[in-house]
């Protein structure tokens, strides 16, 4: 086979894969996680069973992929939304504003990466992916916070850690709270409470940096 064939016939499968991946999105968003068969995942596919079992060997490979996928277009999306600003406090309110609106925009994929997080911890041989998941978030908010506090000098990477972690942890509960008791008004609230909060938060560390550690001595000019 000519190099032109092989990258053909890897382009159709890259296709194939992806076009399993979002078959499986749509099963999963209607039956769940436990009822999905891979039967029912070719059919959404719109491919055989054969040709699923032939790029992913097994239900749990599978759900792993979807799991991935998932991270990856919330990350993907979730930066393109997030633009320059001119201070950590402005990074913060307009990265939680874009991550409000894509994640209340997608809230039947957000049920189903809660459901595939809990199937990969419960996994031995696919815990990893939820540790990747986390990290994956924490990352996307704290390289947009650095960005800033390249430029402005508020924070330094462990201060932006330490405000991604709490961004995240913020947004994650406000969204468990919408999808058990959705409420557009109360989570609105939510939304500029939890950016107050976390513009406090990221001052107080910025303010500890400036400030000489007890003990030692300022040097003059």
């Amino acid at each position: 086979m000519t190099t032109v064939g092989r990258e053909q016939v890897g382009a159709k499968g890259e296709r194939t894969r992806r076009q399993i991946i979002e078959g499986a999105l749509q099963a999963l968003g209607t039956g769940g996680v436990a009822a999905t068969t891979t039967r029912d995942i070719a059919a959404g596919a719109g491919v055989r069973l054969a040709t699923l079992h032939y790029h992913f060997d097994s239900k749990s490979a599978l759900l792993l992929a979807v799991l991935e996928h998932l991270i990856d277009e919330t990350t993907a999306a979730l930066r393109e939304e997030t633009g320059d600003t001119a201070d950590i406090a402005a990074c913060i309110r307009e990265s939680l504003h874009a991550g409000w609106r894509y994640l209340t925009l997608t809230l039947d994929l957000q049920i189903v990466q809660y459901e595939l997080t809990l199937y990969a911890l419960r996994r031995d041989d696919a815990t990893g992916l939820a540790t990747y998941q986390y990290d994956a978030y924490i990352k996307l908010y704290q390289d947009i916070l650095q960005g800033v506090a390249a430029r402005t000098g508020e924070l330094d990477a462990a201060g932006c850690a330490d405000v991604a972690r709490f961004m995240l942890a913020g947004i994650d509960g406000l969204l468990l709270q919408e999808l058990a008791k959705p409420n557009k008004a109360r989570s609105s609230r939510g939304i500029e409470a939890l950016i107050a909060a976390t513009q406090g938060f990221a001052s107080g560390l910025a303010n500890d940096r400036k400030t000489p550690k007890a003990g030692t001595r300022a040097t003059r000019g």
